[in-house]
């Protein structure tokens, strides 16, 4: 096991401040779950597979909030600290640095995703009326948490971590989290999606692009379930195939791109180098002058 993820994840159980951030995100959930009333169409049950999946998708926006944050705090943290001048000099190996890194960034994102998914299901577990009438099936919570949850804060995740590492400024790594979120209400716009009721009828062919495109893969399980009748979206899954299955391998397979990109630009030498011919310059203009 990464000894670098192990202390940071030791020293996560150990600090206060995760359990109440762990019982706040609980507490949403348990609010958005027990409170909202957003229609997907005339019929379909609130718990329902498609209703459930729609949700988890819309909260999977969440991810990115949540993945600035940790980025702020813990990515930057050796920099902050000027911890990582001296980096070079300790027997480790940029892999094992990069991996430890990571992993507990992305296992904080997708966690706190995660709690906020056992207050929903517990807020419509605690909710009654005509529009539940599906049985408890922990499947249809489940299915969303890995197509939404674990994709979405792996794309998210090395995409600002790359942002991150390459660039080495903050605000720049907030641009990148607001740009994935413009992105994708662009391109929902193309997807006839239930939360752009307002919005203009889309082609099949713009609501395939916006399948192909889109980064948190809602337009795609849009356009899977676009022949199902009200029936089969109460109590039918939609299923892993088509364009759904496409956009979720694509986008993985970009995250996985992301992350070996950050290991081949990564460089302790190139940081300290960096940072000491910064400091010499800052200390030599007072004397030029």
């Amino acid at each position: 096991m990464n000894s670098l993820f192990l202390f940071e994840a030791k020293r996560n159980i150990k600090h206060w401040l995760t359990y109440l951030i762990a019982l706040i995100l609980v507490f949403i959930g348990i609010f958005c779950g027990n409170q909202f009333n957003l229609s997907v169409g005339e019929g379909i049950y609130l718990n329902s597979p498609y209703t459930i999946g729609f949700m988890s998708g819309m909260l999977s926006l969440s991810i990115i909030f949540f993945a600035i944050v940790y980025a702020l705090q813990l990515l930057f943290r050796d920099r902050d600290t000027k911890f990582d001048l001296v980096l070079f000099s300790f027997p480790i190996s940029k892999s094992t640095y990069l991996k430890g890194k990571f992993l507990i960034y992305f296992l904080q994102t997708f966690l706190s995703f995660g709690f906020l998914m056992i207050g929903f299901l517990t807020g419509q577990m605690l909710r009654t009326g005509s529009e539940m009438q599906n049985e408890f099936n922990i499947g249809y919570y489940l299915y969303p948490l890995f197509i939404f949850g674990f994709i979405n804060s792996l794309l998210i995740c090395s995409f600002l971590f790359l942002i991150s590492l390459s660039l080495r400024k903050k605000l720049i790594v907030v641009i990148g989290g607001l740009f994935l979120y413009v992105f994708y209400m662009i391109v929902l716009l193309f997807s006839n999606s239930p939360f752009m009721a307002g919005s203009i009828p889309q082609s099949l062919e713009a609501q395939q692009i916006s399948a192909w495109l889109d980064p948190f893969g809602l337009s795609s399980y849009f356009l899977e379930a676009r022949t199902f009748t009200v029936h089969q979206k109460n109590i039918q899954l939609v299923s892993f195939t088509g364009y759904l299955l496409l956009n979720r391998l694509s986008f993985l397979t970009i995250s996985i791109g992301f992350l070996f990109l950050s290991l081949r630009l990564f460089s302790f030498s190139k940081i300290s180098k960096h940072k000491t011919k910064k400091r010499s310059e800052t200390l030599i203009r007072p004397i030029r002058h």
